[in-house]
């Protein structure tokens, strides 16, 4: 099969970032042998992508795209994103392709697509292409047993050899550790995590977890899982928000054949099903359509399931597992998500702190993040300079250990030296600040408001002059205390301390309410660093 440079996806042909590790590439060469020996038997053409989205092997056309980075809006990133096969046998009209930013350009007549699972977890995904006519005849056929075979060998050769699995997953570590491992950290808030988990874990009631954008609810349904009677069987893990609504009853329930137009023969098994014996893990639960809240709550009540346009209803055993990030107890008596249904999800009630909450697992954080991505760059753990610790330690870290993680990463791809310092990233510090909102995120389990959002623009601040000098009868009190304290023990280094020790908080937190009382113009005191 003869490939032509011309012919390669525009998000290869356009990206300058080829990422694959110096330590993977081997690996990758001996992935890519056995992808294009594949394509060659088959005649069609595949490419591979992780979840990082990077694309560590590809045949004919696709073999220009090998380490590059795949948009997220594609077909294959919606399989990675929902655990599920997709065949696309008309990309003009279906759902997976109507958001894709790569649909004016792309050449694909049809394409197939399987999510690759390493010990019950998405690593990552698979893509079958249709160029031609012939090639289209290839993939309905074949499409899914070429992808099996894929599947199939990955696996076996991820058991056999760890790098393959590292160029997968990115890092062994991630799916070497299991249970309450990935969990990092020691503070109060997390050991009341973790000994939630360990309690609920041996049950099989349904748990709700709850908690900001980027806190690690994935993880702690995951420890759940891996803790419980049902560890050997699946963790079927969907992300209600990230599925087009037209599609979602059908992902969840399945459906029969002949339901709908495009139906797959022979009908096609929901999550429900997949997830028998196992966990179904219902992420962004707050995100579901209201008319499908109803059919969810029947079949949690009856513990049958029935597929779309079937007539016949099925038992199935599974544990359930939601997540949201916004405070579902408000969303029900706001109208926006039923109460029945709540009151049936949060039967055992979890919530993952915000980082913000536990100051004292930064740095436990950030040496592990350091540590994990110096690995994948097959390079030792990087010493981090106390002053960019203490960085760490006053952002107000609105996208909580997601952000964190994201800062890491950068610092150890760009980083000039040996050490991960705050040069590196101060200007990414900076950036941060500059786009989040003056008072920072609001305090999420008491104030029973929606996670912090970015502002970028601050178009709602001007629309609604009133929000712009707000401010709440706890933060003038806190302003209050503040100022008698800087006028009893004075605005130094020194003052400061004691201020701090006086109120029971860290200087850190204190540094941070400072800023932001300034920002709000209602003191401004002297920020500078001790």
């Amino acid at each position: 099969m003869k490939t032509t440079a011309h012919n390669a996806p525009s998000w290869a042909l356009s990206s300058k970032d080829r990422n694959i590790a110096p330590d993977a590439v081997s690996t990758c060469r001996e992935l890519q042998q056995a992808v294009t020996v594949i394509s060659r038997l088959s005649g069609i053409d595949m490419y591979i992508i992780n979840t990082d989205y990077l694309c560590v092997a590809g045949s004919g056309f696709y073999k220009a795209a090998v380490g590059c980075i795949s948009p997220r809006d594609t077909a294959i990133g919606y399989s990675l994103a929902s655990g599920r096969p997709t065949m696309v046998v008309d990309p003009k009209v279906h759902a997976a392709c109507r958001e894709c930013s790569q649909k004016l350009t792309c050449r694909d007549l049809a394409n197939y697509t399987a999510p690759i699972a390493i010990r019950g977890r998405v690593v990552a995904a698979v893509q079958i292409v249709a160029f031609d006519s012939a090639q289209c005849v290839t993939l309905k056929e074949k499409g899914e047993d070429i992808a099996e075979a894929i599947t199939l060998f990955l696996v076996q050769s991820c058991e056999a050899d760890s790098r393959l699995l590292s160029a997968l997953a990115g890092s062994e570590d991630e799916l070497d550790s299991s249970g309450l491992e990935r969990l990092i950290g020691e503070s109060q808030a997390m050991r009341t995590l973790k000994d939630g988990i360990i309690r609920c874990a041996p049950l099989d009631s349904t748990v709700l977890i709850q908690g900001e954008s980027g806190t690690g609810k994935e993880l702690t349904a995951q420890a759940i899982h891996d803790l419980s009677p049902r560890a050997a069987a699946p963790f079927v893990a969907v992300n209600c928000g990230a599925i087009p609504e037209s599609i979602i009853e059908s992902e969840l329930f399945g459906y029969v054949s002949g339901t709908f137009t495009g139906a797959q023969k022979g009908g096609k098994a929901g999550l429900f099903e997949h997830a028998e014996g196992g966990t179904l893990f219902l992420d962004e639960i707050a995100e579901l359509p209201l008319q499908l809240q109803v059919k969810l709550l029947r079949v949690l009540q009856e513990r049958k399931v029935m597929r779309l346009g079937g007539r016949q209803e099925h038992d199935f055993d599974v544990r359930i597992i939601a997540a949201a990030n916004v405070d579902v107890a408000e969303q029900a008596r706001n109208g926006k998500f039923r109460q029945d249904l709540y009151y049936r999800l949060s039967v055992i009630p979890l919530y993952v702190p915000a980082l913000r909450e536990r100051e004292r697992d930064i740095e436990l954080l950030v040496h592990y993040f350091a540590r994990l991505y110096a690995r994948r760059r097959n390079e030792p753990q990087p010493w981090v300079e106390p002053a960019l610790l203490k960085r760490f330690a006053l952002y107000n870290w609105p996208g909580n250990v997601r952000e964190l993680k994201n800062f890491i990463e950068y610092g150890i791809n760009f980083r000039k030296g040996a050490t991960l310092d705050l040069a590196t990233l101060e200007d990414r510090f900076l950036n941060a600040e500059k786009q989040t909102s003056p008072d920072g995120c609001a305090d999420w389990a008491t104030n029973n408001t929606q996670p912090c959002q970015e502002n970028n623009s601050g178009a709602d601040e001007k629309s609604n002059p009133k929000h712009q000098n707000a401010i709440s009868e706890k933060e003038l009190s806190e302003q209050e205390t503040l100022s008698k304290c800087f006028q009893l023990y004075g605005a130094d280094l020194e003052g400061k301390k004691r201020t701090a020790e006086e109120l029971g908080i860290s200087l850190a937190t204190l540094y941070r309410k400072i800023k932001r009382y300034s920002l709000q113009n209602a003191y401004r005191y002297d920020v500078g660093m001790p």
